[in-house]
């Protein structure tokens, strides 16, 4: 039996009291639980007692829930959270193995000729700033989509924060002894994850509008 108009409207002021706002998830949601009530309601049993059943099995996947992984600060349905968890897991492993390589590369030394060195520090300091211009642009044309979806959190949380990249790593990429800083160095490793997850999320951020767009309106 296919839903009324005023019975999907049910379902969405549903999913507007569970906060499921990102268009991706929303869609995706909102055709799962059109489908199971189409498929549940039958002679016997009403739109009312299949709404009921339904969103009680679905009321467990749209709990709030939060996650290390993104920050325990940010509470979310669950169903939300299990999603961004795999961009977020992968995030923190990538930072956690770049302050590794930092701490194995503390009492390393590698010694440059003074013009090489300057070359390294200069090309090191270019690197940031594009990274951080990169960065910043892209959550200026992400927000001024205007459309919610879980990329742009993810980007909003796990990438604009290293906007602030060339002041977190200020200063020469060089020692006092001229020599090429294999700390700074390793970051630039962390930087180069950051970046790949912005591109990532970015580019899924306009495909989710462009897929969703239509369905949402």
């Amino acid at each position: 039996m296919e839903l009324t108009k005023e019975q999907v409207q049910r379902v969405e002021k549903y999913l507007d009291v569970k906060k499921v706002y990102y268009i991706d998830v929303r869609v995706e949601v909102l055709d799962h639980i059109v489908s199971e009530l189409e498929n549940n309601i039958c002679e016997n049993t009403s739109f009312e007692e299949a709404f009921k059943n339904t969103t009680k099995k679905w009321n467990t996947l749209l709990q709030n829930s939060s996650s290390g992984y993104l920050g325990y600060a940010y509470v979310k349905p669950k169903i939300i959270i299990d999603k961004m968890k795999k961009y977020g897991k992968p995030n923190i492993i990538k930072l956690l193995f770049a302050f590794l390589l930092m701490i194995l590369l503390i009492n390393l030394k590698l010694e440059v000729t003074t013009s090489h060195a300057q070359t390294i520090n200069f090309l090191a300091k270019f690197f940031i700033y594009t990274v951080s211009f990169i960065i910043g642009l892209g959550y200026i044309l992400i927000w001024q989509s205007k459309q919610k979806t879980s990329y742009r959190f993810l980007y909003k949380t796990q990438v604009l924060p290293y906007v602030l990249f060339p002041i977190l790593l200020f200063g020469d990429f060089l020692t006092k002894e001229d020599n090429i800083d294999l700390i700074k160095i390793g970051m630039l490793l962390f930087v180069a994850f950051i970046i790949q997850l912005g591109i990532k999320l970015y580019k899924n951020h306009f495909l989710a509008i462009k897929k969703y767009a239509c369905k949402w309106n």
